[in-house]
């Protein structure tokens, strides 16, 4: 069984979900979803599945990128502000990062920016330096991107799973989260530090009418390059060659 956990950007249902993960026991893994994947279902990113028809609709998008979940939750920008109101977690850090960050963390960052800069060799995040680390995209010499602030996430989270975090506090409030599924608990418990945390892919930018989304490239299968390449050179594959 998979369990999709997603975050709103804000507290209102209808708004994007920046952040999606899958988590995958039988795997023994955690796979981000970027928010900007292009999704037909829905003519738009998949940040905006959970808003326009909540869980449903965000599982019927990952199963058009052939990811299957059978439970889902969601939880209100609220559930994090409240869960790392008193934390203090160091991460590891191999080279400076410096972003523009909005002047408060709800605010747009088109309503006023200011510069953050995260260094060697680490750093105990606390307060809104924690909202900075996982929100964080805008880098000042590789513009916006997403895939880097999921790997920031991804150092997070295991650092927080190694330190032994009580991820209760987000559910401490009914209002905090909505839940869709029988088995969100026991999948969500199980997740620990030595899981492989890996983004999905392989990806590549692409430009649909007026905006920048990733979408998904299909993967070739070796085979079917050697193919090609024989047909090019005109030499059969032999009747064994789909069986090896």
């Amino acid at each position: 069984m998979s369990t999709v956990v997603s975050i709103l950007d804000r507290d209102n249902r209808d708004d994007r979900t920046d952040n999606i993960g899958i988590v995958e026991p039988l795997k023994r893994r955690v796979l981000w979803i970027p928010r900007d994947l292009w999704c037909n279902t829905i003519k738009n990113r998949i940040n905006r599945a959970f808003g326009r028809g909540g869980h449903k609709l965000l599982l019927s998008c990952l199963e058009e990128h052939k990811i299957k979940a059978e439970s889902s939750i969601c939880f209100r920008r609220s559930a994090t502000i409240h869960c790392f109101r008193d934390l203090q977690v160091f991460v590891p850090i191999d080279e400076v990062m410096r972003f523009w960050y909005p002047l408060h963390p709800t605010k747009p960052i088109e309503e006023g920016r200011k510069p953050i800069v995260f260094s060697p060799p680490g750093e105990l995040l606390s307060g809104e330096r924690i909202h900075q680390w996982i929100g964080a995209r805008i880098s000042f010499d590789k513009g916006g991107s997403d895939l880097n602030r999921i790997e920031r996430q991804k150092t997070l989270l295991r650092c927080l799973l190694e330190q032994n975090f009580d991820f209760k506090k987000l559910i401490v409030d009914q209002e905090y989260f909505s839940i869709y599924g029988s088995n969100v608990f026991e999948d969500l418990k199980q997740v620990g530090p030595d899981w492989k945390f890996e983004t999905l892919g392989p990806l590549k930018h692409a430009k649909i009418g007026q905006m920048l989304v990733v979408v998904k490239m299909s993967r070739i299968h070796p085979r079917a390059v050697i193919r090609k390449l024989l047909a090019h050179l005109k030499i059969s594959p032999g009747k064994n060659f789909d069986k090896n």
